[in-house]
């Protein structure tokens, strides 16, 4: 079941909790508050209870959201487990792109949309001379509307998505390192797993796991999405590192050798 996000304003800096729905224990409004959903977050549809429906969050939690803010409910045919790397199906995000260039670095001479659209190929044609079923949200430099890029994963079903970026701090070189997020739970393993191959791979610090509420991964229906930035453009020590010609190639080997501890 996807919560409806049309009340949700995608602009606003600041959450509220009108960006939120209150899962209920029973269907009686004024029933016990046993977690919330934000709007855009997808849950497992139970059943339809008059003019409630009964989910279950992320969390386990099992209750009542009113029927209304249950936008729209699907079936989805889970993927078999892979057990080697040509059954993996993944799809790969460029993020930015088109007039949306992203982070720049403080000379304005490299920007984000160019850097994760290198990336993106060159990992995913490593994925794919190892045997992984690949597809990109974009291939060109244009500017996707990020409900584009989740139905462009949704669409292909599949094992994992990632989406790439680079990362921006308020001032310059006051954070360097890469970061991996992840929004639902059945993520964060692999992106343990992930996190550590780039550690072992980027000469960059390794800013661990993080829970990211963001778009691309809390509003794609798959349940092993991850987001990761890739180094600090105002970064003197990343930028110095994350421009090298052999950079995505170090991304993607972490990345493969983090989907062949998956499918293990």
């Amino acid at each position: 079941a996807y919560v409806d996000p049309s009340l949700y304003d995608t602009d606003a800096t600041e959450e509220t909790a009108n960006d939120y729905v209150q899962v209920k224990k029973t269907v009686d409004p004024e029933s016990e508050v046993l977690t919330k959903l934000h709007r855009g977050e997808w849950a497992a549809y139970l059943e339809t209870e008059g003019e409630y429906v009964k989910v279950r969050a992320d969390s386990g939690k099992e209750g009542y959201i009113p029927k209304a803010n249950a936008g729209t409910i699907v079936e989805v045919e889970r993927r078999e487990k892979a057990t080697n790397l040509s059954q993996l199906s993944v799809v790969l995000d460029a993020g930015h792109g088109g007039i949306d260039t992203g982070a720049e670095s403080p000379d304005g001479s490299v920007n984000e949309k160019t850097l994760t659209l290198k990336t993106a190929e060159t990992v995913g044609k490593l994925l794919s001379d190892n045997g992984v079923h690949v597809t990109y949200t974009r291939t060109e430099d244009k500017l996707l509307a990020l409900k584009d890029v989740t139905a462009a994963a949704q669409k292909e079903n599949p094992d994992i998505f990632i989406s790439f970026h680079y990362d921006n701090f308020d001032y310059a070189n006051g954070m360097q390192g890469f970061t991996t997020y992840y929004y639902y739970n059945e993520g964060q393993k692999f992106g343990d797993t992930v996190s550590k191959a780039l550690g072992q791979s980027l000469p960059l610090t390794n800013n661990e796991v993080r829970f990211g509420n963001y778009y691309v991964i809390r509003e794609t229906y798959v349940p092993v999405s991850l987001l990761i930035e890739l180094g600090y453009v105002n970064s003197d020590h990343d930028l110095a590192e994350i421009t090298k010609a052999d950079y995505p190639d170090k991304v993607a080997q972490g990345i493969l050798a983090a989907l062949k501890t998956y499918i293990q």
